[in-house]
């Protein structure tokens, strides 16, 4: 049984109190009579093997045919459980392809950023590389620029998206009642930390391209160069 909390976390925490049933029985003058009861199968083993189990014992123990099918009422959370994880699991298969097409298309406008970049500074690299500066060092600077940008731009995406949570949790504890499973949203701190990781990869993958596009340049056509 459960009861909600009075006051100002009615809304935000639920508290369960359980009873012995023995004190159910007493307290609501049931005597011996069972009308329902849950029962919860152990990791690993179907819901459906569990029912079916269940429903034997029952009948053996109250003299009931085998054959007779209404004899007991049961009712079975497990093909909704499995219709909800399927409707969630498709959900996060949804949001794996957009996040993954968009840090795709997120690659593709830094690289063309950084081609760009290399292009206009292309006598600059051929002065370098006529002072002695070596390919790997051009090469390095062009990857740091392009993970520096898409970092940059990541991680205040980032603040955005947390922000928008902030506000959107603020909006539905005003609103009053239980919000339910939608409750109180939040990015974990891991997930995060994978995000910005990421980022710093696609940066990276991102710079590959430019890089040895700078790497290309002679210094005696770079300082030729308009």
């Amino acid at each position: 049984f459960s009861s909600n909390k009075s006051g100002q976390q009615a809304s935000q925490e639920t508290q369960r109190i359980y009873l012995p049933f023995t004190t159910f029985q007493t307290a609501f003058n049931y005597g011996n009579i069972v009308g329902w009861f849950a029962i919860t199968s152990k990791p690993g083993i179907p819901a459906e093997v569990t029912e079916a189990k269940v429903i034997e014992v029952l009948k053996q123990q109250h003299d009931i045919s085998p054959d007779d099918q209404l004899a007991i009422g049961h009712w079975n959370m497990g093909k909704q459980f499995d219709r909800i994880s399927g409707l969630f699991t498709g959900i996060s298969i949804l949001v794996w392809v957009v996040g993954i097409g968009t840090l795709l298309a997120g690659v593709i406008g830094v690289s063309n950023i950084m081609l760009i970049i290399v292009k206009e500074r292309t006598k600059e690299i051929g002065i370098k590389r006529a002072l002695g500066a070596s390919p790997l060092s051009i090469v390095g600077q062009i990857i740091l620029e392009s993970v520096f940008l898409t970092s940059f731009a990541g991680y205040f995406g980032l603040l955005a998206g947390l922000g928008l949570l902030e506000g959107i949790s603020s909006l539905m504890g005003s609103g009053g009642g239980d919000s339910g499973a939608f409750q109180n949203p939040e990015v974990d701190l891991q997930v995060a930390l994978i995000s910005l990781g990421v980022l710093v990869v696609a940066g990276a993958l991102a710079g590959l391209i430019p890089a040895r596009r700078a790497m290309s340049i002679s210094p005696i056509e770079a300082l030729r160069a308009d």
